[in-house]
Formats: structure tokens, sequence, C-alpha cells
């Protein structure tokens, strides 16, 4: 009888167990995280009002390797379960159960959900507690999928920072996230500014983000090491989706890659459709994991992107890097000093920096040439050196800067309908000779603005150059004369004003997808004549960005000449600018909703987060900036590869007038980590010993977790560095964001009189 007894009261709290479990919840504005009754115990739901959006009814998920195996998907096996337990917990609710294999393996998970500011957080712990599979690795992976009745790929729209921005166009054919109509995509979660992946249905606009809050561990060996590799210290996952059955969006951990990946292979070796890494099977293994989980509805895929955005930005609170702005712009100052050269022995002369400097000694392997702007920025370290010998009365820097700026508005670069870009110099009577290569926009707009603030701050100090007065205007009436009926401008011209329609892959001379390049540059130009040509042609410049990239695209295209013409940073940043100016001109409130945007593009190639990177050889050790750490604020360059720089560095001066103008936190706490944190990348504590502190690598991969790098120093780098501190000392009267005291009334005053009369001629 007690038999029996016992039997039933076991059975009745089974019962009520499992009605209370499908009783919990958790609540984020108006979704509901909710546990559901499965088969073999409880599967996850995540429900809108009456609508169910997305599920897993399996939650569990291990993968097992054999390393015998030639390939990934061969030698993996995988397995899944619903949770045996949900209960609820001081904070939050608890599900947990085990995943029992055929050959003996048991693995606990516990997975605690908990609510988070616009969603909910799970902190899951993995346990190997008995295996008799020798020699394997394994994995797991979260997994939450659509419930919505649009099927993948087509009916959704993407976003995975520096990966994925909508769908696949304008992307490299060879880009990890170029072809969707695959079963899975997955990449390494340290090829994206924030490992994050949002899926939007078109149809209803519902949308699930996945954030892992990243903790990435190399174990000192280069590239992780090798893919198949089995070892417990690796901790580095990979984001992605997988499209079949149903849409999911996907983590997993350890990384696994593919079917396209940028791992480096050795030379010959057959390229292997995944590349995966694994921890040790063994009793006593454990993984540990955080992630997010936001789901959202909003009404564009430009907005679903930049809300994805900011919710992962608001959740990894980067820590801030504390290094003195004033330092930096001293030491830049120090090598465009030392290192300005002079060319000719005629009546012009060529002046400038060398293309490039080695590092760490500042030898100069790939020789002298000099480009106006985009990788050279001779014109913008012309106008510093001006700049720093005017306000410090160096007569040595001044002669430097106007030697350069005098040679970029001479006759040999100005005979022609636009300018010369790129110059190759030699001690002769000619001083050199121009090298063919297309007038990219990018280029001739970079040195544009440079010329223009060389001549605003000759006139402060009542010394105008006429030449270069005139080098400016023509340069300007020209570009305003070329614009396309539509408002678009090409991205590369001839020198005699016709569009270049040859060149190698990149050139794409006929695209006008970097029509923002123009914008503010035009807008400085209206702020300095009021010509109101100039107004008009950045208006219409801006209003073709507008619709064709912001509404239509829904991202940014080929910033940066060297790469194909396809989605990258530097395009998002010059929208940025273009979105800006725009607003600026005519406080049209659209073009403040697409610079919005623009920030929130052009941030997510930023690296939010901080992790060492192994060096493979004993030069690496004497160039690696990052073997300690220090990748925060470095940025991806380009989709298609994983290539990194600092050119984001630019950016917190825009992105601060951003703050300014809408008022919105956001942007200023963006701000002050791109002033900081892109510094780190530098030797500005001279714990790498180069030549000068202001050293930093160009063109470097972190994201395989082995340094590759062109290991050269080039002088955008230290006018991308330099050139925002300079912005914010004229506009806010402080070169650091730190000491701005000002309230938000004030600062929007100083901002609107420095676009007014910053740029302005003075009267003569």
């Amino acid at each position: 009888m007690a038999k029996w007894l016992l039997l039933f009261l076991l059975t009745a709290c089974i019962g009520q167990a499992a009605a209370d479990a499908q009783d919990l919840r958790l609540k984020a504005r108006n979704y509901r995280l909710e546990f559901t009754r499965q088969p073999e115990g409880y599967g996850i739901r995540i429900c809108h009002g009456k609508q169910m959006l997305f599920a897993q009814n399996r939650p569990l998920q291990l993968i097992l390797f054999s390393p015998e195996a030639v390939s990934v998907p061969c030698g993996e096996t995988a397995y899944g379960s619903a949770y045996a337990l949900v209960e609820s917990t001081d904070e939050g609710i608890m599900a947990s159960g085990k995943i029992r294999t055929p050959q003996g393996t048991t693995v606990e998970f516990e997975d605690l959900y908990e609510e988070t500011e616009g969603g909910f957080t799970l902190r899951r712990k993995v346990e190997i507690q008995e295996t008799q599979e020798e020699g394997k690795g394994f994995a797991t992976t979260y997994s939450i999928g659509s419930c919505l009745p649009s099927p993948p790929p087509a009916a959704y729209e993407y976003f995975i920072p520096s990966i994925l921005y909508r769908n696949t166009e304008e992307m490299h054919p060879q880009a990890i996230a170029a072809d969707l109509d695959v079963e899975r995509m997955y990449v390494k979660e340290t090829r994206t500014g924030i490992p994050l992946a949002m899926a939007r249905d078109t149809a209803s606009g519902f949308q699930i983000s996945l954030f892992h809050h990243p903790d990435i561990d190399a174990a000192g060996q280069p590239n992780g090491g090798r893919p198949g590799i089995i070892g417990n210290d690796i901790r580095f996952g990979a984001i992605g989706y997988c499209f079949s059955p149903v849409l999911s969006v996907d983590f997993r951990f350890p990384c696994a890659e593919g079917p396209r990946s940028y791992e480096p292979r050795p030379r010959n070796a057959a390229p292997t459709p995944w590349n995966g890494r694994y921890h040790k099977l063994q009793p006593g293994a454990t993984q540990a994991y955080t992630l997010s989980i936001f789901p959202d509805r909003q009404a564009t895929f430009q907005d679903g992107m930049q809300a994805a955005y900011l919710q992962a930005f608001a959740q990894m609170r980067p820590p801030i890097a504390d290094i003195c702005m004033d330092s930096i712009y001293a030491y830049n100052l120090q090598i465009f000093r030392s290192e300005c050269r002079l060319y000719g022995t005629g009546k012009i002369r060529a002046a400038g920096l060398p293309w490039s400097l080695d590092l760490p000694d500042g030898t100069n392997r790939e020789g002298v040439s000099f480009q106006m702007g985009f990788v050279g920025q001779q014109i913008a370290v012309g106008y510093h050196l001006l700049r720093f010998g005017l306000q410090h009365k160096d007569s040595k820097a001044k002669k430097q800067g106007e030697a350069i700026i005098d040679f970029w508005t001479s006759p040999s670069i100005m005979d022609t309908y636009f300018p010369t870009v790129w110059w190759d110099p030699a001690n002769d009577e000619l001083a050199g000779r121009r090298r063919n290569y297309p007038c990219f926009l990018r280029c001739m707009v970079d040195g544009m603005e440079g010329l223009l603030d060389a001549c605003r701050t000759a006139e402060a100090y009542g010394q105008p150059h006429p030449q270069w007065e005139a080098a400016l205007e023509k340069t300007a009436r020209h570009l305003v004369a070329k614009q396309e009926t539509d408002g678009s401008f090409r991205r590369a011209y001839r020198t005699d004003g016709s569009v270049e329609t040859g060149g190698d892959r990149n050139t794409r001379g006929d695209s006008k997808l970097n029509t923002p390049v123009a914008i503010r540059f035009l807008a400085k130009m209206y702020h300095r004549t009021g010509d109101i040509d100039y107004r008009n042609a950045a208006l219409k410049a801006a209003e073709f960005s507008y619709t064709e990239l912001y509404q239509k695209l829904g991202k940014y295209v080929g910033g940066t000449p060297d790469n194909p013409n396809t989605v990258d940073k530097e395009a998002a940043i010059f929208a940025l600018y273009g979105f800006n100016a725009a607003y600026g001109l005519s406080r049209d409130k659209k073009y403040l909703r697409a610079a919005e945007h623009a920030a929130c593009c052009a941030m997510s190639w930023a690296y939010c987060y901080d992790f060492a990177v192994p060096n493979r050889s004993e030069a690496d050790r004497r160039r690696n900036p990052f073997a300690h750490g220090g990748t925060s604020g470095f940025s991806i360059i380009s989709t298609g590869h994983s290539g990194a720089d600092n050119f984001i560095a630019y950016l917190y001066y825009e992105m601060y007038k951003l703050y300014v103008t809408t008022g919105k936190d956001t942007y200023r706490d963006m701000a002050l980590f791109l002033q900081n944190n892109t510094k780190s990348c530098t030797d500005f504590d001279g714990r790498m010993g180069y030549k000068y502190r202001a050293f930093m690598p160009e063109a470097t991969n972190i994201a395989d977790l082995a340094f590759r790098s062109v290991g050269l120093w080039l002088p955008w780098s230290g006018i991308a560095n330099i050139e925002p501190i300079a912005q914010m000392e004229e506009t806010f009267g402080k070169s650091d964001i730190r000491r701005i005291k000002d309230n938000l009334k004030t600062l929007r005053e100083k901002l609107a009189e420095h676009e007014e009369r910053h740029y302005a001629r003075p009267a003569r």
C-alpha cells in the first residue's frame, strides 16, 4: 500500500512540475520566452501576443568529432535533446538536461535564462560526465529557429557585423557570406566587430538576434591551432545561420567555419568545406558561455540592423583605454616633421612623406611615392604640418607644410581638368612624374578637404595663398560640373574629366555607389564661398545616396579604391560624413535617420572586445602590438577578407557630432570608445620599442588569431588618428571628449557656429 501511495505522490509531483514548467516564462517588452512540453521534455519558444515567432524543441545540441575523418562534416555526429527539468530560481529560470549517446557518452547542460534589457540572456554550462569514446572531440551549439511561414533564405534579411548586410548584393563573390543557398553558414566570431547574427522576416518585420558575449583565447597557439585540433583551452566560437529545414540563428562553441572560410592553409593545399576546433571529450571537461537573444519587430531592415547593433553594443560596454590625445597628436607630428622629404632640381619641387615606413625601425623598403589622399594623404599631412607650425611658431614645420601644398597646387598637378592624384618623385627638373592612376573620387576629395583646411588655416593667420585657393576652387567647380542629372558622381575619372572605364578589377570607375564621398566636401565649399551651386550639388548627391544606398541597398559600397567595389567600412564612414553634412544644410530629418544608420554600419566593423593575438615568429614579436591584447578599437576593412586596420579612428569627431545633434548618449559612448581605443594599436606607451610612438600596423589580420601584416606604417594612419583631434579642438574647444563639460545647448551652439563660420573665407 505504501509503495502505491509513494508512486501516486511521485506521479502527481512530476505532473505538477510539468504544469509548473509550462507556466514559467520570462518577459521582455512585448515578447515572452516560454517553455513548451515536448515528448522527451521541454523546448523553448518566443511569442508575441498569441503568435509564436521563434522556437527550439531540442535546445541541447552536441557534436562529436572523430579526428580520423578527412573533413569536418564526415567526422561529426550530431545529437539533440530537450530539457528534462525547468525550475524557477532567484536569478531566473534554470533549464537542464542530459544527452546520452549510444556509445556511452553523457553530457550535462545547465542553461540559466534571465530577462535583460530588450531581450533574454542565456548562461550555459556544459560538463562531460562520462564517456567511453577516447580520442574524440566535442562542440555544442545553441540554435533558435523561425516559426514564421516565410521560406529562407530569400524571404529574410540578415546582419552579421563585418560579414553580411541585408543580402548578398554588392559583395565579392568569394566572400564567406556571398552564397546563402547552403544548408548552413557559420563564421568565426573574431571576424566580426561584435559576434551577432540577426535575421529579419521581410513579410512580418519580426526579427531575432543572437549575440555572444565573447571571451576569446587562442591558448597561445597561432590560429588557435590548426583546423580539426582538439584542445580544452581554445575559447572562440562561431556565429551564423542554418537554412534548413527552417531558418535559425546559431552559435557554436568552439568554432566551426564554413562552407567558405578565410582560414590560412598550407601552400597548394586544397580548401576544406569546413574548418572546426573541438574540446577534448573526457570526463570533467566543461564549457561555459553567455548569449543574449533579442526578439524585435522593425518596419525596415535599416531600422532592424540599427536596433540589433545598438542592443548588442549596450550589452558589450567595452572598457575605455586611458590614452592622452595631446600626446597622440604630438607623436604623429614627430613622424611628419622627421620624415618629410624634398625632391626636384627645377622650379617645381615635390615634397611629402614616403609611401610607407617599415615596422619597427622606420626603414623604407617600398620607396617613395606621393598620393594626394586615400593611402598617401599628402595634402592632409601638409595641412597638419602647417597648422602645427603656425600654432607653435615652428618655422621648419610651417615651411614643410607649405612645400607639400605648393607642390599639390602646382601646374604639374593642376594643369589638367582633374588633378593628378599619384606622383612618383625624383631629383630631376620635373621633380618626378605622374603615375598612370585614375582620379578616384575618394583620392581627390580627401586631398581637396585637406587643401581647404590648409587655405582656411593660413588665412586665419593672415597668410593667404592664392595658388592654393585657385586649385581648390577649380577642382570643386569641375567636380560639380561632372555631377549626373540624378545627383550621382562616378567612382573614378581620368585627368581629362572623362569617366575611367578601364583599370584593373578593382577600379569600377563607372560605379555611382561612391557618391556619398563628395557630399561633405561640397557642403564645406558652400560654407566657404556662399555659392548656392555647391549647396545644391551637395543636396542632390545626398538625395541620390539616401535613395539608392540607404533606402534601396541598406548598406554602403566602395569606400576603398584598392579593394573591389564592395561593401566596406570606409563607405559607411563617408556615408555618415555625407548624411551629417546634408542634415546640417537642410535640417531634413530623413538625413539624420540615415546618418544614424550609417553610424551603426560603420561601428559594426570595429572590434568591441579584446583578445591576444599570438606571434608566429620573432619578426611578428617585434611588430605585433596585440600579443597581449589591445584589439578593441581596431576594425575590419571590407567584406571578402578579414584584413583590419585603424581607419575607424577618423570617425570619433563625426560620431560626437551625431551625439550633439540627437542628444543620444549612445553616440557619445561610441565617440569616446573610438577616440581612445583606436590608439591602442600604436606604441603610445613605448611597449613595442618602435622608432616612433605613433607607429602602428597597416593591413593586418588578427581574426585568425595569428599576427599577419604587411608590417608597414602609412601616412593615412597618422592622419586618421589626429584629424578628429584637431576637429574636436576647433569645434568644441577640447581635443578630448572627457574634458568637455558643456551642456547640449552650448555644444549645439558651438557646432552651428563652426559649420557656418569655420570654413568661410574671411573678408578681404
